[in-house]
């Protein structure tokens, strides 16, 4: 692999997934991917957590900028890359972020939506309140308040927690063509999380209002903090498929 182009840590990360049926994740996911199931069930994701020390090569950082509040909505999909292997990565609907710049930056690099949004965050004893709105449109909001739990064993590849965290590409659209972005980090220090309060509609934002609303509890999980490097978009060749 060449050097990483980008450079960053993420912290007081929070997983929450709830199961979604695989015909309502095909109607949202362009059709040259393969949705990726567990069980045979797809799945939707809320990740809110603090972006730090982010950096591009060869770039200065900016003041300011380099450490800023990111919440994202995904799922989880396949793509063939140039080799014509078949690997799994994230889809996402959309990238709430707290500084415009990394917006714009983010969008121009990785052809991803990145929206501008107002965060009120606080984390104090292991207890993190987390909260945003988007500038553009505030009834799009989210706010969760969760608990940080024990530690976990390394997710094993098979299990749950593996399928769900442990991903190393992601996925969009460029000028009509799916690319992919490759990431490396550690295995993920996974902790059990306890979620006290939520009302979101970030979710529903992405079209998935009834999934969310069937009233299945999240599951949760957390993380303290994780070294990320990342590399720019390449162009990956499409997997046709009806349903996935």
């Amino acid at each position: 692999m060449p050097p990483p182009d980008v450079f960053m840590r993420w912290s007081n990360l929070l997983f929450l997934h709830w199961p979604v049926p695989v015909e309502a994740m095909r109607a949202a996911v362009p059709s040259e991917l393969e949705i990726d199931t567990f069980d045979g069930t797809a799945w939707i994701a809320l990740v809110p957590f603090l972006m730090e020390d982010t950096s591009f090569r060869g770039v200065p950082k900016l003041p300011g900028m380099s450490t800023f509040y990111e919440c994202n909505v995904r799922t989880y999909v396949r793509a063939r890359n140039a080799d014509g292997d078949l690997v799994s990565g994230v889809w996402f609907f959309s990238l709430d972020a707290e500084h415009l710049l990394p917006v714009l930056g983010a969008r121009w690099m990785w052809s991803l939506n990145y929206l501008h949004s107002t965060f009120t965050v606080t984390s104090m004893d292991g207890v993190n309140d987390y909260s945003l709105h988007r500038r553009a449109n505030p009834q799009q909001r989210t706010h969760v308040m969760w608990h940080r739990g024990e530690e976990l064993p390394i997710a094993e590849p098979g299990s749950i927690e593996h399928f769900l965290t442990e991903r190393y590409w992601l996925f969009s659209k460029r000028r009509g063509r799916i690319m992919g972005g490759r990431v490396f980090h550690e295995p993920w220090p996974l902790r059990t999380a306890k979620v006290e309060h939520l009302d979101d509609t970030l979710i529903a934002s992405a079209g998935f209002e009834t999934a969310f609303k069937a009233g299945v509890e999240p599951m949760a999980l957390h993380a303290d903090t994780l070294k990320v490097d990342g590399w720019k978009l390449k162009a990956m060749s499409a997997v046709r498929t009806e349903l996935s």
